[in-house]
């Protein structure tokens, strides 16, 4: 199965990181909160799809490498 998944940070405090998410750029229309410390993270919608699941990957292995939190990006599988 391929996916292409578009994500933007929303906001950020000290424990957790807010991402909108979606399949463009311009259509991030789902929303996600991640725990910094665990990397998990919970849709605001409850639904667990594929898509979200690839949207936490792709920031997580961004924030390992990097440091830092990303500002948005893209997941392609």
């Amino acid at each position: 199965m391929a996916i292409l998944v578009h994500y933007r940070k929303l906001s950020e405090d000290a424990s957790t990181v807010r991402y909108a998410f979606g399949g463009h750029p311009e259509e991030t229309d789902r929303a996600m909160t991640l725990d910094k410390a665990t990397y998990g993270a919970e849709p605001d919608d409850g639904e667990e799809t594929f898509g979200f699941r690839a949207a936490v990957r792709g920031i997580a292995r961004v924030h390992r490498a990097s440091g830092t939190w990303p500002e948005h990006g893209m997941v392609a599988h």
